[in-house]
């Protein structure tokens, strides 16, 4: 009976265990998106995970074409924890990365980048 009932706590614990591994706060939307094409220089990036998120530990990059960091830095407010913006500079026509590096609200360091275009007026 013992082992039976030891087996069942180490199973709970495994399905518990695999249910906090899928919250790490992925990114489910962000503005400008992926592959987007602006008409103008966007005023800010937003990015929206699944999770909440640690803004004061957390990035968000706009680079260049070539890779210069053109901004740099993560705002987030108390009523949106799953949000969080960066201020845009004036960019010109040409192809940009968003990098982002946040940790979630469970602990975890969460990482990716995608690219959009500001189209030439």
């Amino acid at each position: 009976m013992k082992v039976k009932f030891g087996a069942s706590l180490v199973a709970a614990f495994l399905c518990m265990s695999a249910g906090a591994a899928l919250a790490h706060s992925f990114l489910v939307d962000a503005s400008p998106s992926a592959k987007d094409h602006v008409a103008a220089s966007p005023k800010f990036v937003k990015l929206r995970f699944g999770g909440g998120v640690e803004a004061a530990y957390s990035t968000i990059s706009i680079l260049d074409a070539g890779g210069k960091v053109v901004v740099e830095g993560a705002k987030g407010a108390p009523d949106k924890p799953r949000e969080l913006t960066v201020d845009a500079p004036e960019l010109t026509a040409g192809k940009y990365v968003v990098k982002y590096r946040v940790l979630s609200s469970d602990g975890h360091i969460v990482e990716g980048k995608y690219e959009f275009t500001v189209d030439a007026h």
